[in-house]
Parts: C-alpha cells; structure tokens; sequence
C-alpha cells in the first residue's frame, strides 16, 4: 500500500478572514472559532456553506482535494487543525462531485466531512497533536509512524456514510441515477419530501442548470456513450436509456446532435 506522504502538520488559533485554493489534500480538524465559510467544488459551483449566526458548530474532521477553494471567517477562539498530503488515492469525481479512495482497483466513496462527538474530537485533537510532534522529529521511524497514523484518521471516514443530509446534492444523485427516467422530477421531488419549485429553485443556483436540463444532458452522454462503445442495438439502447421506442431515441439525438443515431454508430 501507498502511504499518504505528509507535508506539514499545523494547528491555527487565530483570528482570520481570508479565502485559498488547496493544491494538496487538506486533512483537517475543525473544532471552534468559525465564523463562516463557503466552499466550492474544483469547478467552482457551490459545495457547502455555514454561517454561525443560523447554523450550529460542531467538532468536525474534513477532507478537501487538490482544487478545491473556499473563503472563511475565524475569530479569536479558532482552534483548526489541518494536515497537507500527498495521498494520489483519493480522487475528486467531477461527474458526481464525490471523492472517493481508490483502492485494489476499486473506487470507494468517502464523506467530504463527519460531524465529531466531544469525545471523538478529544480524541481525535491529540492524534493531530501527536502527528504533529512525529512529523516535525523527522526522524525516519517517527515520519513512517505519523503517516500510518494518518491512515487511521482517515479509516473514520470509511467508516461514515456519504454525507447525504444536502438534499439538493441527494436530489442531483437520484436524477444522475435514474437514467431510466422511471420517475418525474416531482416525484422524486416527493419521494425526498422537499418543496419541488424549492428545489428546483436551489439546484439551478447551485449547479448553473436546470432539473430538467440535467437529465437531458446526462441522458444525451449515456446514449452517446452506449452508441460509441457498446455493442447494443438501437432497440436496447433506447430501452436502455428510457425511451418509449426506437423512434423516440432518434428524434432525441437528430434534434441534439444534428445526426441519427445510426449514423454515430457508423461513425465511430
């Protein structure tokens, strides 16, 4: 196994008001004195958000891939702790906007954050103290003993299910998963028990496009998909791909694409 390699260890307690773009992962303890924070995904679109005066702060341990950026408001009882690694297993997906750790070939989903109890998060502050101390002897034995320490901390999210309480990211899942189009928009809608014009509403301003518009774009890339590298007939793909017929597949890819699908076949 590929051990994260760790290039610094450090804990914050002062007041700061600032914004960055991490080029590393970013392993981190968040304890107190956050005053607000907006984050956002290697794109750009909006990840996540908290403010103190209408959200509750709790102890809570954070990953962060190269690329992703963030501005934030500490006051003077911060207390963060953050580890910087070189760890190339654990990957940003773009196209669900997860990140997940690669593993034997396997691609296993993690949680960006996991809310701590006071008791893991004692805890937990003296694994980071600790590591920092190892990490700063730099000695041989010391530098092997922090990095395998890291793995444990990140074992906790393996352990944690995916952070699935954004229900606006759930919604874009459910969409991103029903390829079949077996239910409408409000019926998902309903199925979440979220307001459906609410919804509609936060997931256009989060993702710069509409419900619908989404399951058109991903319905498109999947029979593009299918057509340049599967084997299945017109009939199968559309049944694939959850269209009534093979004549409603073609009026959906001429209108897009400006060709049959028959024609992309023979084309690739």
């Amino acid at each position: 196994m590929i051990l994260p390699k760790i290039l610094n260890v450090g804990v914050y307690r002062h007041a700061q008001k600032s914004s960055q773009t991490v080029q590393a992962v970013h392993l981190g303890l968040s304890i107190r004195g956050l005053v607000r924070n907006c984050i956002y995904y290697p794109d750009g679109t909006f990840c996540s958000s908290f403010d103190a005066g209408k959200d509750e702060q709790t102890p809570k341990l954070s990953i962060s891939t190269p690329g992703f950026s963030s501005s934030f408001e500490y006051d003077s009882t911060r207390e963060n702790w953050v580890i910087i690694l070189v760890f190339p297993a654990l990957v940003f997906h773009p196209e669900d906007r997860r990140i997940y750790w690669h593993y034997n070939g396997k691609e296993l989903p993690i949680p960006r954050k996991i809310p701590l109890t006071e008791v893991e998060c004692s805890s937990f502050r003296q694994t980071f103290s600790t590591l920092q101390h190892l990490h700063q002897s730099a000695l041989p034995q010391n530098v092997l003993e922090a990095e395998l320490m890291v793995l444990q901390i990140l074992q906790r999210f393996l352990h944690s299910p995916d952070d699935t309480g954004d229900r606006v990211e759930l919604f874009r899942r459910k969409l991103a998963d029903d390829i079949q189009w077996k239910h409408s928009i409000s019926e998902h809608c309903r199925l979440l028990g979220v307001n459906r014009d609410q919804l509609r509403r936060d997931f256009t301003e989060r993702y710069k496009i509409s419900p619908g518009e989404y399951r058109i774009q991903m319905r498109l890339r999947k029979i593009l998909s299918l057509l340049a590298y599967s084997d299945l007939s017109l009939k199968e793909i559309a049944f694939e791909t959850g269209m009534k017929n093979q004549s409603h597949l073609s009026s959906f890819v001429r209108e897009r694409c400006g060709k049959s699908p028959s024609q992309l076949k023979r084309g690739r």
